[in-house]
């Protein structure tokens, strides 16, 4: 049996990226279950919106291209933009739920617990899904904000506040509070975090693919009207197994970033974060010792 990994540790930018895949390879298993009983649904929802717009897609074009009528063209059309905001909301859902599963399961491994199920997972998440959501708004209408601004800043901005559901989660900080630990931890250490962002990303985006290929085929068939009668059906089945993949595969980023936010507490905090963690909540008394006032 191998050795347990070690979170709260300075790594490099290769041992980083090491380090994610022996992570995920060593708890694949309750990982992934943790995933799809508590991700799952909401992606599975979001997949069959999916399918349901990528058949409205193709009626779609072919309503143009057939010529069948502004009606007809006009109701696709419509039918088209209502799959688009279902579709938004449940992955919306499913990526927010994937997010805090994962760092839930960092966590619960950090405590010692190496028999991790879906249910000491979601025990531990719970109560953050209100917060969560609440956060997640603060920091899109930020990031929109700081996006007006030639792009960059708002590129900045998300990739600081890429750590903040851990923040929240690990250290369970307020919103101020969570928003100035990211600025304070990721401080000279940004362009690392966005570059593993980036090339876990990519990663992921390649693996993703696997999942992709049934929706590739079905819409090559529907545009070749090979096996029409069927369309539909496949088209929703391929959404489903495209979106829920993509779920599962995001894990990789969600676990990479994980590890980045432990490896820059270690270099800020040392081992006196966990005698920080142990006191919140139990004084008022400013943590002047993160120097969370600056960013």
């Amino acid at each position: 049996m191998k050795p347990p990994i070690q979170l709260q540790q300075e790594r490099d930018f290769g041992q980083k990226i090491n380090v994610t895949f022996e992570f995920m390879i060593q708890n694949f298993k309750p990982l992934m279950l943790s995933l799809l009983y508590i991700a799952g649904p909401p992606a599975l929802i979001g997949g069959f919106f999916m399918g349901a717009y990528q058949s409205r897609m193709i009626t779609f074009q072919r309503d143009i291209l057939n010529s069948d009528g502004v009606d007809s063209t006009f109701s696709s059309f419509y039918a088209m933009g209502s799959s688009i905001l279902m579709l938004v909301i449940f992955l919306g859902a499913a990526s927010l739920a994937a997010t805090l599963v994962v760092n839930a399961y960092l966590i619960e491994y950090e405590k010692g617990n190496r028999a991790i199920t879906p249910e000491a997972i979601w025990n531990r998440m719970k109560d953050y899904i209100g917060a969560s959501i609440g956060y997640s708004i603060v920091m899109f209408v930020f990031v929109m904000i700081a996006t007006l601004f030639f792009v960059i800043p708002g590129i900045y901005v998300g990739v600081t506040l890429s750590l903040m559901y851990m923040v929240m989660m690990r250290e369970g900080l307020g919103l101020e509070a969570t928003f100035r630990r990211c600025f304070y931890l990721i401080n000279d250490k940004w362009w690392s975090t966005f570059g593993l962002v980036f090339i876990m990303g990519i990663i992921a985006s390649i693996l993703g693919y696997v999942f992709q290929i049934p929706t590739m085929i079905i819409t090559f068939s529907s545009i070749l009207q090979i096996g029409d009668g069927v369309n539909d059906f496949w088209t929703t089945v391929s959404g489903i197994i495209g979106t829920v993949g993509s779920i599962l595969v995001r894990s990789l980023v969600l676990v990479a970033l994980g590890f980045q936010y432990y490896n820059l507490v270690e270099r800020r905090d040392g081992s006196g974060i966990l005698g920080a963690i142990d006191n919140i909540g139990k004084n008022d008394a400013p943590r002047t010792d993160r120097k969370e006032e600056e960013f």
